[in-house]
């Protein structure tokens, strides 16, 4: 068994207390983490436990929770799963309107784990069955859980009213989802009201976490200390000379030091002559084949976490037949159970890597459904460059399913460059696979959606070639029309693209109409609910709204714990000016979803249209909340703060806007508003050519710019850019202008035409009223 020795190094509290002192959550500029950084084995773990246990009185640690942040032992939310769970299962107990409040996040990010508290059934995505699933969520579905799980604890941290610790081991191996949670738990700070984080980082950190962190180092042991650890450990304190050889042999580490006294006690120690590994090698000779088969087994049965370096060292050196072996046998106790998708150490343990692919494909499959693309790419983009691995046959097994998802999520992420090459290898490989309709029907979405430009000649030849075969080959398919309804309604997706409405709709209608007529309202329903949103799309395309708004409703019947759905149908009823129900729809969407930031944004634009500047404010602080790199969002409380007079705050909001969106006309084109009420005619003008620089037919920048000259007394280049703005657009209020700076210039001819042509494009009668006097002033001046 492994021997278990302290590595405690009291000599560095004082240096751990002063660094948490750092800590303050309500300084932005205060580092939020406190981060020990160490060579594997150097004692910080137990150096920290230790210090926590003694309590500060200052900063107290409360209750102490501990992870491991290594992903492949312990998962993709390695370190903050014990954290989780601690939470989830007192709340379960003892509060459980704080998981029914955050539950839309944490049964999506954790659906291996069911909770009594839930009050509200899954989506269709989340209970559809694995063939079924053809809808998943976007990329950035995983920054809305992060939020939900971020706000649960938040709640519950309130909710529990006592300090917490959390420890971290490992934490250079955080998946690159736990990475953003931590980024999220920096950057809105409330966590660090109640709970301490402490990050022990074995080499280099993450240097963003380490931005946020107050940082300890722990050096090497001085030989004093080593040799009062090795007291502790019940040894003989060893001469001064072997001390010094056994001290420099272990590197100033704990782990090592211990391991080189057990090595002692076997009698296998020459620090002078023989290296480290030699050493270990020795001592694990004389344990007995028992002995070691145990050891290797425990570490195994451990996922692969225990650092004692004779445990580690027995591992690397056993027979590789036998260490695979046990592997296999914790793979076929928990091979398809949600336990495995924590421990892909045990799928990376067998010796060959097809056979990796093909053990890791029920967990690559699970991890894609939760929608962790940046954690499963980590971990099968290795495999993913491999011409034999992508080829492996036989062209319908679950391991070709994980290469195929893998390009169904590379195309939605904006690389159908990337995902297009896979697709045709596929299809050239393995003609007759039955993902055949799978493949090309994703070929005809990279082609005539995802790719930029999109390619509908190519996108359309693909969709008619996947029905071809589907007619031909797959008559006896017991899914037959189901997958023959799914590629038409790819086909139907590049008729509208086309322009071609008509057959479009004929597409998704006869579909419906087959899928309903022959597998009713209990099968496929998954299906069926996205055949119809389709449809709905397309009737709001070429806007029949009342028949939009009527399959729009048939969508949410099918599907009604689906937020996106009701946030897609309040956006119409928005456009549609119905602003009432809209407004109840959004606050649907909100409620179905984790911390949904799209919807607050829709829902914020309908207050500014609605007259609600308070409540638009609240969405649009929500959405950045959320997700502060929203452009968006930032321009629409820049273009509220122009609106409320105070052009400072709008320059500081659309500085932000443009920062996360360097081509966005809009913000540019209101930075040049804030600059001039601010007296910054430069910076004004800059501000605008940017804008037009990004879009030259932008008819508000041109009357913006024409402001700016004019207000410089460069009158002629204003009306240059006042005849653009005219020309591109028929808002009367540049006519308007144009006339005025006209009759500035003394061409009453040219004023006359504007104030006219302001007419005819439906000017306010104010505004015309007002031209018509100036001209009339114009000519009585002229015959005085």
């Amino acid at each position: 068994m492994s021997v278990v020795h302290s590595r405690v190094r009291p000599a560095f509290f004082v240096e751990l207390s002063n660094a948490r002192r750092r800590l303050d959550y309500a300084d932005p500029d205060s580092p939020l983490f406190l981060m020990v950084n160490a060579p594997d084995g150097s004692g910080k773990a137990d150096t920290v436990h230790a210090w926590l246990d003694g309590g500060e009185s200052e900063h107290p640690a409360g209750v102490v929770v501990a992870g491991d942040g290594d992903k492949l032992t312990h998962g993709y939310f390695a370190g903050l799963q014990p954290l989780v769970d601690h939470a989830v299962a007192i709340a379960e107990d003892k509060a459980p309107e704080l998981i029914a409040d955050a539950e839309q996040s944490l049964k999506r990010l954790f659906p291996h784990r069911d909770s009594p508290a839930y009050q509200v059934p899954k989506d269709l995505t989340g209970i559809a069955s694995r063939d079924e699933r053809t809808r998943f969520y976007f990329h950035e579905y995983q920054n809305k859980l992060l939020n939900g799980v971020h706000e649960f604890l938040d709640a519950f941290l309130a909710w529990a009213d006592q300090p917490y610790t959390l420890v971290i081991d490992n934490a250079e191996r955080l998946s690159p989802t736990v990475l953003k949670f931590l980024g999220t738990v920096a950057r809105r700070r409330s966590l660090g009201r109640r709970l301490t984080v402490v990050l022990l980082v074995n080499g280099e950190p993450d240097l963003a976490l380490a931005e946020c962190a107050a940082q300890v180092t722990l050096p090497p042991l001085a030989k004093a200390e080593a040799k009062d650890l090795i007291r502790s450990w019940g040894f003989e304190p060893p001469a001064a000379k072997q001390l010094d050889s056994l001290w420099r042999l272990s590197r100033g580490r704990p782990a090592r030091l211990s391991a080189l006294m057990r090595c002692l006690d076997t009698k296998v120690s020459l620090p002078d002559y023989l290296s480290f590994e030699t050493h270990l090698d020795l001592h694990l000779s004389l344990l007995g084949e028992r002995s070691r088969y145990d050891l290797l087994e425990q570490y195994v049965q451990g996922h692969c976490s225990d650092d004692d370096p004779v445990v580690v060292r027995n591992y690397e050196t056993y027979d590789p037949g036998t260490r695979e072996r046990v592997h296999r046998e914790f793979l076929a106790e928990f091979g398809g159970k949600p336990e495995e998708v924590f421990h892909p150490v045990h799928h990376l343990g067998l010796r060959d890597v097809s056979d990796q692919v093909v053990a890791l494909a029920p967990l690559s499959i699970s991890l894609q459904e939760i929608g962790l693309y940046d954690t499963w790419f980590d971990l099968f983009s290795r495999f993913w460059a491999d011409p034999q691995l992508r080829t492996l046959p036989g062209g319908g097994q679950m391991h070709n399913l994980v290469y195929l998802r893998m390009s169904f999520v590379l195309y939605s992420l904006g690389l159908a460059h990337v995902s297009i090459p896979y697709l045709d290898t596929f299809y050239q490989h393995f003609p007759q696979s039955l993902y055949t309709p799978t493949v090309l029907y994703s070929q005809s979405m990279a082609h005539g959606r995802y790719q930029s430009p999109p390619d509908l000649e190519t996108a359309e030849r693909f969709a008619l070639l996947n029905l071809e075969r589907i007619e031909n080959d797959f008559q006896d398919h017991p899914k037959h029309e189901y997958i023959k309804v799914f590629a038409e309604n790819a086909l139907a997706y590049i008729r509208a693209r086309q322009g071609r409405m008509d057959e479009a709709l004929r597409l998704c209608t006869e579909g419906m109409e087959r899928m309903q007529s022959i597998y009713g309202d209990e099968k496929y329903t998954l299906h069926q609910s996205i055949l119809v949103y389709n449809t709905a799309q397309i009737y709001e395309m070429v806007k029949d709204f009342p028949k939009a708004y009527e399959v729009y409703q048939r969508t949410i019947s099918l599907d009604p714990n689906y937020g996106e759905y009701a946030n897609d149908l309040a956006n119409m009823l928005q456009r549609t000016g119905q602003f009432e129900e809209a407004l109840e729809y959004y606050d649907q969407a909100i409620k179905l979803c984790p911390p949904y930031y799209e919807a607050h944004l829709n829902r914020a634009r309908l207050h500014v249209q609605t007259g609600n500047p308070e409540a638009a404010e609240r969405d649009f602080r929500r959405v950045l909340e959320l997700k502060p790199d929203e452009a968006k969002a930032h321009l629409g409380l820049g273009v509220l703060h122009l609106k409320q007079g105070e052009p400072a705050k709008a320059l500081t909001s659309l500085d932000a806007a443009v920062y996360h969106d360097p081509k966005n006309v809009q913000a540019w084109s209101n930075r040049g508003v804030a600059h001039l009420e601010l007296g910054h005619p430069d910076e004004a003008e800059e501000s605008l050519r940017n804008a037009l620089a990004c879009n030259p037919k932008h008819a508000e920048a041109w009357n913006n710019l024409a402001h700016v000259l004019h207000e410089s007394g460069r009158t002629q280049e204003a009306l240059t850019c006042l005849d653009s703005a005219v020309e591109l657009s028929r808002d009367p209020d540049y006519v308007y202008n144009r006339a005025l700076l006209r009759l500035e210039q003394g061409d009453e001819a040219g004023a006359q035409a504007d104030t006219e042509l302001a007419d005819e494009r439906g000017a306010a009668a104010d505004d015309l009223a007002d031209l018509r006097t100036r001209l009339a002033q114009a000519a009585a001046s002229a015959s005085d």
